[in-house]
């Protein structure tokens, strides 16, 4: 007596993906569409937005690898069939225009979803290095310099490509199952629930879906504390008051970290002439001044600003007159600066709100009303 074909047996409902698995996949979809908007379409100061897409995002994979060892069945990757022979006779299968539903995952769909996790945490560590290194920012600014950081925004962008690529080619399996095969996919990852020939394997419950929310309550909290821990270590000392009071009489008291030391050196021989105007300080407040500027100077930080801008020197001395500097805001134009709240160039905090501190965080850009970035 020939064995019964899978369209031939009894076909039920069966609760397979449980509720802590539902709710990471349409949060992981939620955030990682944030993230490759804010990151692929908008402007620098939207960054704040993508990191925390990125802080999200990390929430999301601790969960999930946590969980494909303690999830339910389903959830769990010893339950993923990835074998290369299961793979080759999916494809062969598909190519003959068969897909018998299964319980689980598919052999491809279970390589898919490992591929995007992998992928997904090269993203995440990639992002953490450009955001502690180039950015000197968040949990990683007092171990990764500048170069690093430097370094890892190429991986980052690798990654994010790779991610675009992976996520097209799942849309588009999700697709051939769902409207050649008749597969509700998209159904089941609402609901839970597919409609299959039971297996006997246990099936998901509320024990669950508690030990789930439980353990994604836990890792958000231990997060945030380790992110909030490691800000409150970053912040920046306030300026020197004798140099914030000399040098802000007549504008914006530069970070020190804007210029080198033999920069400042020179402003400070030629105060008398200072761009046209007389400067000079008395001999007890000129040596403080050059003093902190002295132990202060762009050598002396890591930051973006200080390499791409304090480390260059120029004939003129002056800031806008480097490359990066110029690139940075060749998209405004001179009617910008004399906007009335900005007034010229050479005033950084119209636009960059933690200029004092020499950060200059794409993330603390806020333009005036009525400037716009073409």
């Amino acid at each position: 007596m020939r064995p019964l074909q899978q369209s031939e047996q009894s076909v039920t409902s069966v609760l397979i993906w449980d509720l802590p698995l539902r709710l990471f996949h349409w949060a992981m979809v939620l955030v990682v569409c944030v993230a490759a908007v804010t990151g692929y379409l908008f402007e620098d100061w939207w960054l704040d937005v993508h990191v925390w897409a990125g802080y999200a995002l990390t929430a999301l994979l601790l969960f999930r690898l946590i969980w494909g060892f303690v999830g339910s069945y389903y959830s769990r990757f010893n339950s993923f069939p990835l074998s290369i022979g299961g793979v080759r006779t999916h494809l062969f299968d598909l190519l003959r225009g068969r897909s018998d539903p299964k319980e689980g995952h598919n052999p491809v769909g279970a390589w898919m979803i490992v591929l995007l996790l992998t992928t997904l945490i090269g993203l995440v560590v990639s992002g953490f290095v450009v955001w502690g290194g180039q950015e000197n920012n968040g949990p990683l600014a007092s171990v990764i310099s500048y170069g690093v950081g430097k370094g890892a925004e190429d991986v980052h962008e690798i990654f994010a490509n790779i991610l675009m690529g992976l996520i097209g080619v799942h849309l588009a399996g999700v697709l051939v199952e769902t409207v050649i095969f008749k597969h509700d996919l998209i159904r089941a990852m609402l609901t839970g629930e597919k409609q299959v020939v039971p297996s006997g394997k246990s099936t998901a419950g509320l024990k669950h879906s508690v030990i789930g929310i439980v353990l994604f309550a836990v890792i958000a909290f231990g997060l945030t504390y380790w992110i909030n821990s490691a800000s409150r270590a970053n912040e920046v000392a306030a300026l020197d008051p004798v140099y914030k009071q000399a040098c802000g009489e007549c504008h914006m008291a530069y970070h020190p970290s804007l210029r080198t030391q033999s920069a400042w050196d020179q402003l400070m021989q030629g105060l008398e002439d200072h761009y046209g105007e007389d400067a000079s300080l008395s001999d007890e407040v000129a040596q403080t001044v050059s003093t902190y500027l002295k132990d202060n100077n762009a050598l002396n930080f890591d930051t973006e600003v200080a390499h791409k801008i304090g480390r260059i020197n120029t004939p003129s001395l002056r800031i806008t007159d480097t490359r990066f500097w110029q690139k940075k805001h060749d998209d405004f134009k001179d009617a910008d600066f004399r906007h009335p709240a900005v007034g010229s160039k050479i005033n950084c905090i119209a636009c960059h709100k933690d200029a004092e501190t020499g950060r200059f965080d794409d993330a603390s850009i806020k333009l005036p009303k009525g400037i716009k970035y073409d």
